[in-house]
């Protein structure tokens, strides 16, 4: 027997995302955040697709709370909104954030996942969430690596100006930690061009002969890299779930530079 939930029908005033008009709040306050200037009932309605009659309903309750604002009809962020955002930034530092988004990338991957910031020509890893899996990839908090042979050093080499990645080549001996380093200064470059356009980066064995790595760019309010969220694999399943691992470590990574103020184009508040 089948249900009306499996045959892909759900209750009226639902979406497959939640409550409808739980998705409207949260819309509203995405477009009136962003927005550089008051917004009217109508731009609302046409920004959000909503019928203006609908959208009273959620602005109404919003104002009388002080969560929103309304002056000459149009609408803003109110005190509330900013009350709670300082209680979020106060109690729910970014560490802690950062923590719980590494342990969901763990869940949905089953690997071993990192956050590497860069320190001089090499990356440290600040925080380490190993896979629970009997064989995974290992590393301890504060380890370090060469940037040219671990995927999160790779990232920090994407993001560099020209200058300072030819500073880098210059002054930097590419001595090799496995047979599989690639210590070519050419094919490095191309590496790093084409982490640019993919937005992240994969090594196989360069660092540990027996583990690949996915590493993906953080970024600062500023839009300079804040670090960059590794996943550690055995080499054969990274090699099968390649495709899981890169989609999900870019999800993750999108989640923590929102999280610190980043927007493309932008700029934000940011948790410390």
């Amino acid at each position: 027997m089948t249900t009306a939930q499996s045959d892909g029908i759900e209750p009226a005033g639902r979406t497959s995302e939640g409550p409808r008009s739980l998705n409207r709040i949260l819309a509203l306050f995405d477009v009136v955040a962003q927005s550089d200037r008051r917004m009217s009932l109508s731009e609302l309605s046409s920004a959000l697709d909503c019928p203006k009659s609908s959208l009273l309903v959620l602005l109404r309750p919003l104002t009388e709370k002080g969560y929103l604002m309304r002056e000459n009809d149009a609408y803003f962020l109110g005190p509330r909104i900013f009350q709670f955002a300082q209680t979020i930034l106060t109690k729910h530092p970014f560490a802690s954030v950062l923590r719980g988004v590494m342990s969901d990338l763990v869940k949905q991957t089953g690997e071993t996942v990192l956050f590497a910031v860069r320190d001089g020509d090499r990356v440290v890893y600040s925080s380490v969430i190993e896979s629970p899996q009997p064989v995974r990839y290992v590393a301890q908090t504060g380890a370090d690596r060469p940037l040219f042979c671990s995927a999160s050093g790779l990232v920090m080499l994407a993001y560099d100006t020209p200058d300072e990645l030819d500073a880098y080549f210059a002054r930097t001996e590419l001595t090799p930690l496995t047979g599989n380093s690639i210590t070519d200064e050419n094919a490095l470059r191309r590496m790093i061009s084409e982490i640019r356009k993919t937005g992240y980066a994969r090594t196989v064995g360069t660092a540990h002969v027996d583990a690949a790595g996915f590493g993906v760019p953080v970024f600062r309010a500023d839009g300079n890299l804040a670090g960059a969220l590794v996943i550690g694999a055995p080499l054969e399943r990274a090699a099968r779930n390649r495709k899981l691992c890169v989609t999900a470590a870019k999800a993750s990574a999108e989640q923590l530079s929102l999280a610190l103020g980043y927007r493309p184009g932008g700029t934000g508040t940011a948790l410390n």
